[in-house]
């Protein structure tokens, strides 16, 4: 059934909310009981099997999500697409895992480690998320998320006890995911008719799903590049280990930003389509406002925190990635930015081409910068390269919407300056209170509350809009109980 897209989104944060949550409990355990060495083995091929996994999905995921948007009130219309859609990932998957097994066969250094990171390519297989979230019915998806989640929390405590229990962790973490995947597909027959096969045309959707293949795989495709030339470069499991666990708080909350962009594909294609480009123009505005409000003080949050978080939250042989988490965290603001320039507008508006160009340009930055900065410094310089990547994207994609007079660049500016000014402030009292006071944990609770409240005042003082309209829904609802 399809929702809101302020349902959509309450979904899709409360199961991210909880996603964050879990490894508040699983990682600090992971980390301790395998340590830097053997998270940094699962980081690398892990790594190595998402290159697999990322061919095997092309961009269908996210041509499926606007193609199902498109048609979401015709049942035999979407139908139709489904099936096309699923019988090329098909195809694609069948491919993939065969090379795959080709690779650990005749190249894999740790072939048992590699031969079970296999399952995740059978996830990919079967992950049909994107027809929901074409529906934009992100309820089911959610819920499915929310359960595998949990037994999986529950596999890691009963059954990873030891270093040695890589494999069994693996196991359990790639197997409640494929788990989830099948779970998805029950409820799937009464959206969609039964395939004819005889009527199949696969390839019709490949050309589409190539175009949008870069941008739906960019940030993870700089992510893994980035684990895997540590590996390559340092040649040490550690470094890797160091990098994966920072890049993971990052990867966790950054869900958070990006998620509203997401959500927006099929209402900004299915508005652009009929003409409406007041509306498009609009949303525009009001999720860089959302995205300014929470990725400003995500940033500076973890920065002023993070010398008291790592050593605490992963323990004492990973506080060589707190200086890689400081640098990551600047992540929020340009990530978040390029999802609603590239995502939300640029693919929905058909101009996907546009996007990859400067997806590209962005990526070969990170290479680049890999390539010079990793052998001097490490971990610290695959994430200065992940940096500059994201920052040129916005800036090409920000200076490509305002020469095409798409969208002015003042309008981001009017969006930003107060959340700007509110997060400056909240800074300079969270720095004053972690320098004069003890590196404890308490320190670290008393100083994200103080902050947050300090940002939220702030904001209200200003008569920010986006936050008083926010606060006046939420004393409405107060009053109605």
């Amino acid at each position: 059934m399809k929702q809101s897209a302020k349902s959509n989104y309450l979904f899709n944060v409360s199961y991210q909310v909880f996603a964050l949550l879990v490894p508040l409990v699983t990682t600090p355990y992971i980390s301790r009981v395998l340590g830097a060495d053997g998270i940094g083995t699962y980081s690398y091929t892990y790594s190595i099997v998402r290159y697999f996994w990322l061919l095997s999905a092309l961009g269908i995921a996210t041509y499926g999500t606007k193609a199902i948007g498109i048609w979401q009130e015709s049942k035999e219309k979407r139908s139709e697409i489904f099936w096309d859609i699923f019988s090329l990932k098909a195809i694609l998957s069948t491919v993939m895992i065969a090379a795959y097994f080709l690779y650990v066969a005749f190249i894999a250094k740790n072939k048992s480690i590699a031969a079970i990171q296999s399952i995740y390519l059978f996830g990919v297989l079967f992950d049909i998320s994107w027809f929901y979230q074409g529906m934009e019915d992100f309820k089911k998806i959610s819920i499915r998320n929310f359960i595998t989640k949990i037994l999986s929390v529950i596999f890691i405590f009963a059954f990873v006890k030891e270093k040695n229990d890589l494999p069994v962790y693996i196991i359990g973490h790639a197997g409640f995911l494929l788990l989830g995947v099948i779970i998805i597909w029950f409820p799937l027959k009464k959206y969609i008719n039964k395939p004819n096969i005889k009527s199949l045309k696969p390839f019709k959707c490949f050309m589409p799903s190539l175009m949008l293949f870069i941008p739906s795989i960019a940030t993870q495709i700089f992510a893994v590049l980035d684990k895997s030339m540590i590996g390559w470069l340092t040649g040490s499991m550690e470094q890797n280990g160091y990098y994966e666990q920072a890049f993971k708080i990052i990867d966790m909350i950054m869900v958070i930003v990006t998620t509203l962009s997401t959500v927006m594909i099929p209402k900004v294609s299915r508005e652009f389509k009929n003409g409406n480009k007041d509306v498009v123009v609009k949303s525009l505005d009001t999720s860089f406002k959302f995205i300014f409000f929470l990725s400003l003080p995500m940033c500076l949050g973890v920065i002023i925190v993070s010398p008291i978080f790592v050593p605490w939250f992963f323990g004492k042989d990973f506080t060589q990635a707190t200086s890689i988490l400081q640098i990551l965290s600047v992540l929020f603001i340009f990530t978040g930015l390029n999802s609603v320039t590239g995502t939300q507008y640029l693919i929905s508006t058909n101009q996907t081409n546009k996007h990859i160009v400067m997806l590209l340009i962005g990526g070969g930055i990170n290479v680049l910068c890999n390539f010079l900065l990793i052998p001097k410094i490490a971990a610290n310089g695959a994430a200065i390269g992940s940096l500059a990547g994201e920052i040129v994207i916005a800036i090409l994609e920000i200076s490509y919407l305002q020469i095409t007079k798409q969208y002015k660049f003042t309008n981001i500016i009017k969006s930003c300056y107060k959340f700007v000014i509110a997060v400056l402030i909240m800074s300079a009292v969270g720095f004053a209170i972690t320098k004069f006071m003890p590196s404890t944990v308490l320190t670290m609770i008393i100083t994200a509350v103080i902050c947050a409240a300090i940002y939220v005042f702030a904001l209200l003082l200003m008569r920010e809009e986006f936050v008083l309209n926010e606060a006046k829904n939420i004393i409405k609802r107060i009053k109605k109980q």
